[in-house]
């Protein structure tokens, strides 16, 4: 019995890990302008605020190494690419960059 609900304790907290990566990465997206569903009265993009959510997801990933499930390592390590390809193209809209 004990290993069944470790089990169903281990699913729900992997579901809360992905519920957080993918909350960081809206964050991000949001502060970078990116965010598909970004409604037109949003503030400016702030990129500041935008690496430092990436950053947040690149130090978890380094503090959780050896630590994550396939899948939820997966998740991370997509979301930080995916990040840092949006702040670059988001970057080089704001200095006027190829």
């Amino acid at each position: 019995m004990a290993e069944v609900q470790r089990s169903t304790q281990s699913g729900e907290l992997t579901q809360t890990f992905l519920q957080f990566i993918l909350m960081q990465t809206q964050q991000a997206l949001f502060a970078m302008g990116k965010h598909p569903q970004r409604p037109p009265n949003s503030p400016p993009p702030n990129l500041d605020l935008a690496k430092l959510y990436v950053d947040h997801l690149v130090m978890l990933r380094w503090k959780t190494e050896g630590n994550l499930m396939p899948d939820e390592k997966n998740a991370l390590n997509n979301a930080i690419a995916h990040l840092q390809n949006a702040y670059v193209e988001a970057l080089k809209e704001k200095t006027g960059g190829a």
